[in-house]
């Protein structure tokens, strides 16, 4: 009895050293075809609601590939961390792949079919926001700038 216990045990030892070399490889995802890149930009507002007419965004998109997206979002930094979050957003205005769009957080609503510019009356811009996020996301250089563009009685920020 003890001799067929030593077996059993010497055959188990055995089978798990050998379970112990095998390799296993697991299956791979190929490689992307474009490389994730993202690029953030916080960008301070600072804009006398008194005297403003015209809020405007433009998107001058020159050498970005159609697979990458641009966007800007607008809203209001509550927790004062310099960072624009999903949650501070009150809307987006982006170009996704050659299409245009604008989303307002607030509402929900999604309008397709932009043009480069977005402008917001003195009625509607709230005088609360006070950061605006520029974020690139897709593939090409890092090279994109940002241009601050203050007018009388209008606020203009053009991302290139």
């Amino acid at each position: 009895m003890i001799k067929s216990s030593i077996a059993v045990v010497f055959a188990a030892c055995a089978f798990l050293t050998a379970c112990a070399a095998k390799t296993i490889v697991l299956p791979q995802l190929p490689d992307g075809a474009l490389p994730d890149t993202e690029v953030t930009t916080n960008i301070l507002l600072r804009v006398d609601a008194e005297r403003l007419e015209v809020f405007s965004l433009k998107l001058e998109i020159e050498g970005t590939s159609a697979e990458s997206e641009v966007l800007v979002a607008v809203g209001h930094d509550a927790d004062e961390d310099g960072d624009l979050s999903f949650e501070e957003t009150a809307f987006v205005f982006g170009c996704d792949c050659g299409e245009r769009y604008l989303v307002n957080h607030r509402t929900g609503q999604v309008f397709t079919g932009m043009g480069d510019t977005v402008a917001i009356n003195h009625r509607y811009f709230d005088p609360a926001w006070n950061l605006a996020k520029v974020v690139k996301r897709g593939e090409g250089a890092v090279g994109e700038t940002i241009t601050e563009v203050v007018e009388n009685k209008r606020f203009s920020i053009r991302i290139r």
